[in-house]
């Protein structure tokens, strides 16, 4: 039975843990040949487990790095028609604490890393007659959070950067984002270590539980595949019915 990406060439940003490691998961299982990057070279191969994923060591802050491995990855595959930004950072501090430095890592990671990636896959993807992109943005994106500023600014401006990419590239080329609530990943450790904070976050949802890597994956084959073939420009949240849009 045929993949859903069969025949597809993806680069996957953040994937040796979290969200990208399970999306690079799913999309391999459909069909899809894939690059994997990370600065996390041990996660990084943990993830492809053998399986012959390309696996590419770099920071997405790096922009001569990335133009370089992007432009490796691209030629390696044959080209490129999908990018997933899944690298981020996030640091949960009250504003009056906000370094400087945390404030400018996150906006270097979380909003001008998918900037580099996909001004470097460009040239790949305006190839093509059908290309994707997903950004995974957040919740926070979409509504305050405390002690969240640094945080919340980066992933809004990379949902507003998705809705410009869908305007500048389409119509060949479609644009979304994922907007996540709390996730079990490693970077949601410090809700889900104090099981009084973890029944509270999945109590203030609909669906009464704390979101899993596997809710994402979907969201974004769903953004890669035809299925979505007349979406673009839009951020989905896939947060259990919490911000309600």
């Amino acid at each position: 039975m045929a993949g859903k990406l069969d025949g597809r060439r993806i680069l996957i940003t953040g994937a040796a843990s979290g969200m990208g490691r399970e999306i690079a998961r799913l999309f391999a299982g459909e069909g899809a040949q894939l690059a994997l990057l990370d600065r996390d070279e041990d996660g990084l191969r943990e993830t492809a487990g053998g399986s012959g994923m390309a696996v590419h060591v770099c920071d997405v802050v790096d922009r001569p790095a990335i133009g370089k491995v992007v432009a490796e990855a691209g030629t390696a595959l044959g080209g490129l028609d999908g990018v997933v930004n899944a690298a981020g950072i996030l640091d949960i501090v009250q504003f009056d604490d906000l370094e400087p430095e945390s404030w400018d890592r996150m906006l270097a990671v979380n909003l001008t890393g998918p900037f580099n990636v996909v001004k470097a896959a460009l040239p790949f993807l305006r190839r093509e007659e059908m290309a994707t992109i997903v950004n995974i943005a957040s919740v926070s994106a979409l509504m305050p959070m405390a002690g969240t500023a640094g945080y919340s600014a980066s992933k809004a401006g990379l949902a507003m950067f998705t809705k410009c990419l869908a305007f500048d590239l389409g119509p060949k080329i479609r644009a979304n984002s994922i907007c996540p609530g709390v996730i079990v990943t490693p970077m949601t450790h410090y809700i889900q270590d104090n099981p009084e904070h973890a029944q509270r976050a999945a109590d203030r949802v609909a669906l009464k539980r704390l979101g899993q890597v596997e809710d994402v994956a979907r969201a974004a084959l769903f953004f890669s595949t035809e299925e979505s073939g007349f979406t673009t420009g839009i951020e989905l949240p896939v947060d259990g019915g919490f911000s309600w849009r």
